[in-house]
């Protein structure tokens, strides 16, 4: 098959340079054979879902597809069917459901039972058990019975990019002959994504005898790819029919137009993409940020009228540490993911020339090792917790002997140093305290129970007995998040450096195409011409690193050019990871055995694409400048805030359900006083509400401090989360995520504690 692909490649004319433009062979083409296409993976779902089928044939009797999913999978070039889908869409639901099932059997034989009903009740322990498995269940089937057609529009979404790339490539190739086979093959060399393996396919097609020309193949293609791409499927047919005119200057004209028509198809999706997100960052907003605010208000509630501990630890950290986080990250990502791909962005890998040594930081000339200046980070933070703990901000020690004047942040009391204050024991609210003593002499242990739990929350949520560990917690958030963002900003601004250093060169690419294709233009040789253009741009890096270097290896080790640009060992491309380089390059070697003038119109051509291609990624970017600056401010602004306001509101819910259960105490409010002292305030009394708060309610309920290191460790996850979606909806790069990470973690984290702190104020002068 290669020999054939090759002798159909000499099979036809053209006058000029177009003649000798046709006996270039492409390696791809060459490579095109049965290995290649008819023994390609089938995708990770299509093999899943014949496995399962192969296993368990019977689950997928009588299954039939509908119009959209079948034209989806054709679309795809999927080999798969409808009994193969049902019988994967099944299997799942079985499975899951046959795991709830078991795992309900073992909880309801073990003391978990009794833990779980002690929170949701008997009558409610298989629910809470089997119901996620269905409704996990239930998902994965949608998600398994629609992966075509999302697998469809992502493709759809992808061509948005691969559009103009793939149909810039065959302009340039119709440019220098008018030969559609040429054009296919030269396009499908370049390009990437679908479409480029759509050509490979067409090419094979016709070697096989499937198709009697290229012609028809793309004919086929063009409507195949008209229900998702509209602008493609003009482009092929004026591409056609861009043959058919009777000169050179219609046909570029006709060229020309379909390339600005494609620009003008694409700049207007993307703006509508650019609408459209709005309406997820509304939503991320509304799930990630409000969605907790309005929790802490409606599981304290929700215990009242139950009488069950729904704000307890272990279901606030199930819901503010798992489930949001989880359906906020995939609700991101599901967003994401239907971004139009744009700019390939070069990965640098831990072997890259330049690099410090793996977890090596450098400051100045020195080096030190990364998990050193870590654990520095987490020694000197611990240790200044310790202190503000002990000593608040500024530290009680500069007053001396003196009262101790104002502090922005006191240090944290104890128990022992409150109750000292009061006259009291230390354990004088335990369990089994004086006041509980005190207490069950005259209501008895039940009644006094209830008692002690409300009146603990009454009396430690005065500011001046407010025992919560501010200053510990705070410091210890802290230290864990600088000595992470240390961590993970050195172990990628390196690599950063070098992706920039390569961008900056991509950049640079463009501009010195026009200079080299010049200097060919005036049929002076390749080496002269990589020479002028090093000297006539000395301030640009690709001169030193790409074009000298050629010439070096050209010169000194003489060898040909497409080794001197290629070699493994010795081409001036070795260590760069830049896709826009690596084919431009390849353009230019194999342009240039066709001869300068040739080589100097491709280039030229090549700059254009290159420069359509960059607009396509700056229109983008500009498009959706507003979205991703409002979410990057939410992240690291507003999203703390509120979560820490909400930590102050969990207190003010705590105390008014102490206070509601204190007003229908079947007791007088005055025995009471005498034992515990007056409640913060009045309220009226709402026996006949339905309320069913309890002592053993109050008190299982989730601590201030527990609280907050929940909503602390959840401010983490979100800002992961935000960071990733404005990262990755501007780039597709991982990179520059964590560094934009490292950035912004520490100043939302400090955010989150001052507003913690602020509120806290405000709420506690209200209440004191």
């Amino acid at each position: 098959m290669a020999r054939k692909a090759k002798k159909t490649g000499k099979s036809y004319a053209g006058a000029g340079p177009g003649e000798w433009y046709n006996k270039i062979s492409l390696p791809s083409i060459e490579k095109m054979g049965e290995t290649t296409l008819l023994k390609a993976n089938n995708p990770p779902f299509v093999s899943f879902c014949k496995s399962v089928y192969s296993n368990f044939p019977s689950l997928g009797k009588g299954a039939e597809l509908d119009i959209k999913h079948k034209s989806a999978i054709d679309f795809l070039g999927w080999n798969l069917t409808a009994e193969e889908i049902s019988a994967a869409i099944k299997i799942t639901l079985f499975a899951l459901l046959a795991l709830g099932i078991a795992v309900a059997m073992i909880v309801m034989f073990t003391p978990l039972n009794d833990e779980l009903a002690a929170m949701v009740g008997q009558d409610f322990v298989i629910v809470y058990i089997i119901l996620p498995f269905v409704v996990v269940a239930a998902l994965l089937a949608n998600y398994i019975q629609n992966y075509p057609l999302n697998a469809a529009a992502l493709e759809k979404t992808k061509a948005l990019t691969y559009v103009p790339e793939m149909v810039g490539y065959m302009i340039m190739s119709m440019k220098l002959v008018p030969n559609l086979e040429k054009a296919v093959e030269f396009s499908a060399e370049h390009g990437t994504g679908k479409i480029a393996d759509d050509f490979k396919r067409i090419l094979w097609d016709v070697q096989l005898g499937v198709y009697n020309t290229v012609s028809e193949g793309l004919d086929l293609l063009a409507y195949r790819w008209g229900e998702y791409s509209e602008e493609f499927k003009q482009a092929l047919m004026r591409i056609r029919a861009s043959v058919l005119e009777n000169t050179e200057a219609k046909r570029y004209q006709l060229l020309d137009s379909t390339m600005i028509s494609i620009l003008e198809s694409i700049r207007g999706k993307m703006e509508q993409y650019a609408r459209e997100l709005s309406q997820p960052s509304v939503l991320l907003f509304y799930l990630g940020v409000l969605l907790p605010l309005i929790l802490i208000i409606i599981l304290p509630v929700g215990s009242a009228f139950s009488g069950q501990a729904m704000a307890t630890p272990p279901l606030l950290i199930l819901l503010y540490n798992i489930i949001i986080p989880a359906v906020t990250f995939l609700f991101a990502r599901d967003v994401i993911s239907r971004r139009p791909p744009t700019q390939s962005i070069p990965k640098i890998y831990d072997s890259f020339p330049g690099l410090p040594k793996k977890n090596t930081l450098l400051l100045g000339s020195r080096r030190i090792d990364l998990r050193l200046a870590v654990v520095a980070v987490l020694v000197i933070g611990i240790t200044g917790s310790l202190l503000i703990s002990n000593q608040g901000i500024p530290p009680a020690i500069m007053y001396g002997e003196e009262e101790v004047g104002f502090q922005l942040l006191p240090k944290d009391k104890t128990i022992a140093e409150v109750m000292e204050k009061e006259g009291n024991e230390a354990n004088y609210y335990d369990d089994d305290g004086p006041f509980f003593q005190n207490l069950s002499l005259k209501y008895g242990p039940e009644k006094a129970y209830d008692l002690l739990q409300v009146e603990k929350i009454n009396f430690f949520s005065k500011p001046e007995n407010d025992i919560t560990p501010y200053g510990l917690s705070f410091g210890l958030l802290l230290t864990i998040v600088c000595a992470g963002s240390v961590f993970v900003f050195y172990k990628n601004i390196y690599k950063r450096n070098a992706q920039l250093d390569i961008l900056k060169m991509e950049s640079e690419f463009k501009d010195s195409l026009y200079i080299l294709a010049s200097r060919l233009g005036e049929n002076k040789p390749v080496e002269e011409a990589l020479k002028h253009t090093s000297r006539f741009l000395p301030d640009f890096k690709i001169s030193h690193v790409i074009f000298g270097k050629t010439i070096e290896n050209i010169e000194l080790l003489g060898l040909p050019l497409k080794e001197a640009v290629f070699d493994k060992n010795y081409g001036s491309l070795k260590n760069i990871p830049s896709k826009t380089i690596q084919t431009g390059m390849k353009i230019m070697v194999d342009s240039v055995k066709l001869g300068v003038n040739v080589a100097a119109r491709t280039l030229i051509s090549l700059s254009l694409q290159l420069r359509n291609s960059e607009k396509v990624n700056e229109t983008l970017k500009v498009l959706i400048s507003d979205t991703t600056g409002m979410m990057s401010t939410m992240a690291i602004f507003i999203a703390p805030i509120v979560l820490g306001v909400t930590t102050a509101l969990q207190k003010v819910v705590m105390l008014t359900l102490a206070t509601i259960y204190n007003s229908n105490i079947n007791q007088t409010l005055d025995t009471l006083g005498n034992v515990s002292g007056s409640v913060p305030f009045n309220v009226p009394d709402v026996s006949g509400m339905g309320l069913n708060v309890t002592g053993a309610s109050l008190s299982a309920m989730v601590t201030p401090i527990q609280f907050l290191l929940i909503v602390g460790v959840y401010v983490i996850e979100l800002v992961i989360i935000m960071t990733y979606f404005t990262t990755k909806i501007q780039e597709d790069n991982n990179l520059l995520f964590f560094i934009n990470l490292a950035k912004s973690l520490p100043i939302a984290v400090a955010v989150f504690l001052v507003a913690v702190i602020v509120s806290s104020t405000m709420v506690g002068g209200f209440f004191g």
